[in-house]
């Protein structure tokens, strides 16, 4: 009995070898990868987009921000009532809207998504994503709300919710200078 099983086990054995050693391979059990479809791209790059859609109608695509006037750069996320607070802010008051796109070019920037921006000042541009952005002005906390001159300086810098958002921007359109202390951080803004 012993030996019959010793001649099974061989031939199983034999038999499990020589089909692991066929040196074919089975090119449908391998991915190859997948490619994106042009839609697919687009739709991932614009994923942030919905976070402000019911604000769409002020600000700009974040793909390119733009200095030929000044900046307004608003730090937002998923789930954040207070950015959610913000925007219904600015949804609901036609002046303060008119007023943002007088003055500034405005951009919302959705911290919840990686998204490569380009970043176009002093005729130069760079490309930078979004967590690099955020890193670079200290943005812990959203909303945070970032003024900048076209000059790539930094006007005033608002890390929080204010319900008086409106007065916040009026101060910094009737101000032509900064409105705090922002050397260090002009000079990395400088060096992007």
């Amino acid at each position: 009995m012993k030996q019959r099983f010793n001649i099974v086990f061989v031939v199983l054995f034999s038999l499990l070898f020589v089909s692991c050693n066929d040196n074919k391979i089975d090119s449908t059990l391998i991915s190859s990868g997948s490619t994106m479809d042009s839609n697919a791209r687009e739709s991932e790059k614009n994923l942030d987009k919905a976070s402000y859609a019911d604000v769409a109608d002020v600000f700009l695509d974040t793909n390119e921000i733009n200095f030929n006037k000044d900046v307004l750069i608003i730090f937002g996320k998923n789930n954040c009532n207070y950015c959610d607070s913000l925007k219904d802010i600015i949804k609901k008051d036609e002046n303060l809207k008119q007023v943002i796109k007088d003055n500034f070019n405005p951009y919302y920037v959705n911290t919840s998504y990686l998204k490569i921006h380009s970043i176009n000042f002093n005729d130069r541009q760079s490309k930078v994503n979004t967590s690099d952005i955020a890193q670079l002005f200290a943005v812990d906390f959203t909303p945070s709300i970032v003024f900048l001159s076209k000059n790539g300086d930094v006007k005033y810098l608002f890390p929080g919710f204010t319900p008086k958002f409106k007065d916040l921007v009026l101060d910094v359109v009737r101000k032509d200078n900064a409105m705090g202390q922002y050397e260090d951080l002009n000079k990395k803004i400088h060096n992007l």
